[in-house]
């Protein structure tokens, strides 16, 4: 019964008592009075009673740059070559980056070394650094650690004494447990302060002045082609025609519009005629078997033409189409294809069209 009380009476001297306060609270007293107190506090925990200043020093700068792609490699290597890391870095639009969100932890004797990099490299819209003490927290902490750790030694010289009944022996334990805690977390909020004062933490805005790149895209894919006509059936005509057109891809293969214009040739009674022309619009897919189109090169594709034709009359043309993109770029395409070609009316033909052309991005 006597080391109970004993128990209970170190708990409530050392001032960490289940429902107590964690820092023991001081009574008002005068400015004197104030100072004897803490030479006193100074000597009973052995705290230097005058602790040296202790700054947490925060920032945020917002920029407006030339170009983000180059600015922020070359403030990731200042950073990192004054011994301080970037933890956090966010750039919107990639290749076409035109703004930058960066949180870095400098020492806090580079701030105004990365502020005027910063301001070389462009132009510093807004610049706020905030400094605040936290040498008085620090002090509370350690004399709340030197506290906890004094009654710590305390409950365990009890317990070492041995003889302790075993409801006396689990309630010890129970508080030395409960000790354990407090101890692990002044120590995590000690850590966390101490790494804010040695590194100062700056949030960095980058926009671009001019704004996003805006980076081309096609709208439509003009070409030229060159082609041959190839009846089947000349009737007494010249069987080959040669010609050269012209293309426009709206969406590359999904569809298009083209001119094929063949040469003058001698009808079946040896009169000169007009040239022969092939105006359509049609479409060609990809095959899901064969590379769906997004190889470099050898891309087969099929598809379908409709149109109006001139061959010595007036004609309905239909055609059916198999081709093969010989190379294929961001901005320019070759290919090669064959058709099939119906050209229905008065008088009707059947023939082929070989052609190979090159379209490029506009």
């Amino acid at each position: 019964m006597m080391r109970f009380l004993a128990l209970a009476a170190l708990c409530a001297l050392s001032a960490c008592g289940r429902g107590g306060p964690m820092y023991a609270s001081a009574s008002p007293v005068s400015p004197a009075a104030g100072a004897g107190a803490a030479a006193g506090a100074a000597i009973a925990t052995g705290v230097p009673s005058l602790m040296p200043e202790q700054l947490v020093i925060e920032g945020t700068l917002t920029v407006r740059v030339d170009e983000i792609g180059d600015v922020v490699p070359a403030l990731r290597a200042l950073v990192e070559g004054a011994g301080g890391r970037i933890i956090n870095e966010v750039v919107t639009g990639a290749e076409r980056s035109w703004m930058a969100q960066l949180k870095v932890r400098v020492p806090p004797s580079r701030v105004e070394e990365v502020a005027g990099f910063l301001a070389k490299r462009g132009q510093i819209d807004e610049k706020r650094i905030t400094s605040s003490d936290v040498s008085k927290q620090l002090f509370d902490q350690e004399i709340a650690l030197k506290n906890l750790h004094t009654t710590m030694e305390r409950l365990n010289a009890l317990m070492a004494q041995g003889g302790l009944k075993v409801a006396e022996i689990l309630q010890i334990e129970q508080e030395m447990t409960r000790l354990r805690g407090q101890i692990e977390a002044i120590e995590g909020e000690q850590r966390f302060l101490k790494d804010r004062v040695a590194y100062a933490t700056l949030d960095i805005g980058l926009t671009r002045r001019a704004g996003a790149v805006v980076v081309a895209q096609a709208k439509l894919y003009p070409g030229v082609r060159f082609a041959s006509l190839v009846l089947l059936d000349p009737r007494g005509r010249a069987r080959i025609r040669s010609g050269a057109g012209v293309v426009v891809h709206s969406l590359l293969r999904s569809h298009s519009i083209e001119v094929d214009v063949f040469q003058k040739k001698p009808d079946a009674a040896g009169e000169e005629t007009s040239n022969a022309m092939l105006l359509t619009t049609g479409g060609a897919a990809y095959s899901d078997f064969l590379g769906s189109g997004r190889r470099r090169t050898l891309n087969p594709y099929v598809g379908g033409r409709i149109g109006y034709g001139y061959l010595d009359a007036h004609n309905l043309v239909l055609q059916g189409e198999v081709g093969v993109e010989l190379f294929k770029a961001r901005n320019i395409i070759v290919d090669a294809n064959a058709r099939m070609t119906a050209l229905l009316g008065k008088d009707s033909d059947l023939g082929v069209v070989l052609g190979g052309g090159a379209t490029f991005a506009f």
